[in-house]
């Protein structure tokens, strides 16, 4: 073999593998041809016989030691503005840029904050919230469904403004699927929000980020005072005013790894008014910030060892409830990439790395001024990140910058494994000036590459059980 292959390598307890890059398939090897191939790609140096096994599969097209991409480009980069004309899916409306909360790690909290806007006493009037709803109707005419979204701030201050424009979607798309969600602080909810909200079929997700002591660390009202008790009773009065309602409702939990984990998972146990099940687990994050994310030991040990459990779980060797849902969450990710993990296409000769959306169609976010953006969590202060507005449409060449992103690192992405796994949008690429910078997307690179490593890890791990503890794993009911 002349040259490194174009291919990651992976080894389980039981077995060899590795990801033909160029293919994008993953193959499993013997012990004596894993060994030869790390030998090629680490150069070790050893003088090992090239197994039968290699030269057959060099031979079938596989361990080629070029990558098939010769330009970086997004194969919807001719279709964007279509898309932008015809098939938007979802708008989120900034109802409001105040907040009765001064969550410590929030991106707009301002001795936290150096790439973002702070909070203000800005909100959306009806008249820019009707011509952002319009903007979508007439942008959505080849979309089936449309989703309308509020946020903040904290969006519940507004609560008239939200009503006024849901009976305004309502008139406006009848006869397209349409759906609504909102994510609250949780204080200010009363059963007339709940009645509302239950009524029109909103998508209610809650903020709580843990059982009281960790909850108030960081979850705190403008006046420094912690907001679970508060949060707590909105929680159950959804409970006692709608339980149907209630049981649809879903939890974000912004974790602080910082933490130790059973105290984070404590909120599961000590409070029936939440459905487990229903947790979003996210990590800090601190894009906008100068500080940087500490990882207790404890935090990470006990984190794998419910990811174990919720494994054992998933084959009825252990009790689910008694599994952290944040373990839980990690598996079911696992278990929906079985359809994902090397079933994508090969590489192609003009190819782009998975990560960036298709800007302003997918999810697009409206500020209160009617300014366009890709999502809530890209900057509001960045030229660069503004693809537009409600009145004067969309700035395609804004847009093509942010879908075409993986352009500026175009020579490292051609040669990089993780090409099909790549997890980074343009968010990634924002430097200190609020610029996208190719210097600043390549920090990221590595985490990337580490979660792609992990998913297609845990991949195996779920397709080797059945094979190879089928025994152990029949339910012995």
């Amino acid at each position: 073999m002349t040259g490194k292959p174009f291919i990651k390598l992976f080894h389980t307890p039981n077995s060899a593998y590795f990801l033909d890059v160029n293919r994008n398939e993953i193959l499993q090897i013997g012990e004596s041809s894993y060994l030869y191939l790390e030998n090629e790609i680490y150069q070790l140096g050893k003088k090992l016989e090239i197994p039968t096994e290699i030269v057959e599969l060099q031979n079938a097209g596989y361990l080629s030691t070029e990558s098939n991409i010769k330009a970086v480009q997004h194969p919807y980069t001719r279709f964007l503005t279509e898309f932008l004309d015809r098939k938007m899916g979802k708008i989120t409306l900034q109802v409001t840029q105040n907040c009765n909360f001064r969550c410590k790690y929030c991106i707009y909290t301002p001795k936290k904050n150096t790439k973002q806007r702070t909070h203000s006493q800005k909100s959306m009037s009806w008249e820019t919230a009707k011509a952002a709803v319009d903007f979508l109707w007439n942008h959505s005419v080849d979309s089936k469904s449309v989703n309308v979204g509020f946020y903040g701030g904290e969006p519940l201050i507004e609560f008239g403004l939200i009503q006024k424009t849901i009976k305004y979607c309502k008139y406006l798309f009848e006869g397209k699927e349409l759906s609504f969600n909102i994510t609250c602080n949780g204080s200010l909810l009363t059963p007339e929000v709940i009645r509302f909200l239950s009524r029109n079929s909103v998508n209610l997700m809650i903020s709580l980020d843990g059982p009281k002591n960790i909850n108030d660390k960081n979850r705190v009202f403008v006046n420094g005072d912690g907001t679970f008790n508060k949060v707590m009773e909105g929680i159950n009065l959804v409970k006692q005013i709608d339980p149907k309602f209630a049981d649809r409702l879903q939890i974000s939990m912004v974790i602080d790894p910082q933490n130790e984990f059973d105290c984070i998972n404590q909120v599961f146990i000590g409070e029936k008014s939440i459905n487990r099940l229903s947790v979003q687990p996210s990590i800090v994050d601190l894009d906008f910030s100068e500080e940087e994310i500490g990882v207790s030991e404890d935090y990470l040990l006990k984190n794998t060892y419910h990811q174990f459990l919720a494994v054992l779980s998933l084959f009825e060797r252990f009790d689910k409830e008694k599994v952290s849902p944040i373990g839980l969450k990690v598996i079911e990710s696992a278990v929906n990439d079985k359809e994902k993990i090397g079933q994508g296409s090969r590489l192609m000769t003009v190819d782009a790395p998975s990560g960036p959306c298709i800007p302003g169609q997918l999810r697009a976010f409206v500020d209160v001024d009617g300014r366009l953006f890709p999502c809530e969590r890209v900057s509001e202060t960045s030229s660069s990140m503004q693809i537009g507005d409600i009145y004067n449409g969309f700035r395609v060449e804004n847009t093509l910058e942010i879908l075409n992103v993986a352009q500026l690192s175009s020579e490292e992405c051609k040669i990089c494994w993780g090409f099909r796994y790549c997890n980074q949008c343009a968010k990634a690429a924002m430097d200190k000036t609020n610029s996208i910078s190719a210097a600043e997307r390549l920090k990221h690179c590595d985490d990337s590459r580490r979660e792609a490593y992990h998913r297609i890890s845990q991949y195996l791990l779920l397709q080797e059980i059945p094979r190879y503890y089928n025994k152990q794993i029949i339910n012995r009911n």
